[in-house]
């Protein structure tokens, strides 16, 4: 149960920092701050939870950042390996 806790953050934390990449952070926080206000896990939390109603081209464009750094992540290279296999 602790492992899937934990991989559940890792890719909670890996959507907010692929959310940061293409600037969805900006939609999370007050125009005027110019520093993170949310943690990585907050923002992966408020993007999963914007993806059933995300548009089509935000949704692509979060996706392909989601898989670049899946492709440079150590751990996570192995399962998107497994994935295309």
């Amino acid at each position: 149960m602790m492992l899937l806790a934990t991989l559940a953050h890792a890719l909670l934390m890996e959507l907010g920092a692929a959310g940061e990449d293409v600037g969805l952070d900006r939609l999370l926080k007050t125009n005027t701050s110019t520093k993170r206000t949310l943690s990585l896990f907050r923002q992966g939390l408020r993007c999963y939870e914007l993806i059933p109603n995300m548009p089509t081209q935000r949704l692509c464009t979060l996706m392909k950042a989601i898989d670049e750094r899946a492709r440079r992540h150590p751990v996570f290279s192995l399962l998107v390996g497994v994935v295309e296999d």
